[in-house]
């Protein structure tokens, strides 16, 4: 039976540092996950809810006219595949980027009724730190992006530079 018992813990401290899960506040407001590839590489998600500026405009005979921008609420999955450097064993930088996927709706100079899909991709540069007392990691990052947003109504498209800075808590489980 102690056997069994140690066997059991083994396997759990094993798998200790492969997921985390918490929650992402700033740019981006949600829940976030990473799963451990390697001790390199690990894929990284946030479902998260934020604010876009975007550019905003009129559509005349396949002309576009830009007349300002407008803050959206903005509905993001943000999968990302990084890259850590260690810095010591408890610091490390990471970077290297993602894909956006979501639905922004309009909150100002726009109608809030007109939801609009979007899809872009963002780099993500970060620094994390493992707290050595609990089994948490905090870690925060930029994320430049470009992304191309669109309705269902018609074939416009506008685009847009975004970015967000973001600051998670993660438990590792």
């Amino acid at each position: 039976m102690l056997t069994l018992a140690l066997v059991a813990a083994m396997s759990v401290c094993a798998m200790a540092q492969r997921h985390e899960i918490g929650a992402v506040i700033g740019g981006l407001n949600g829940l976030s996950y990473k799963y451990w590839l390697s001790d390199n590489v690990a894929a990284q998600a946030d479902l998260a809810v934020g604010l876009t500026a975007a550019p905003m405009g009129t559509q005349t005979g396949g002309a576009y006219t830009h007349v300002g921008t407008s803050s959206m609420y903005d509905f993001t999955l943000n999968p990302n595949l990084l890259y850590h450097y260690p810095m010591t064993t408890r610091i490390y930088l990471y970077t290297v980027g993602g894909v956006n996927l979501g639905m922004m709706s309009g909150i100002k100079n726009t109608n809030p009724n007109n939801i609009l899909g979007k899809f872009g991709v963002n780099g993500t540069f970060g620094c994390a730190f493992n707290v050595t007392s609990a089994p948490v990691v905090l870690a925060f990052d930029f994320r430049p992006g470009y992304g191309l947003g669109f309705t269902g109504s018609s074939t416009a498209f506008f685009h847009f530079f975004d970015w967000k800075l973001g600051f998670a808590v993660r438990y590792q489980l």
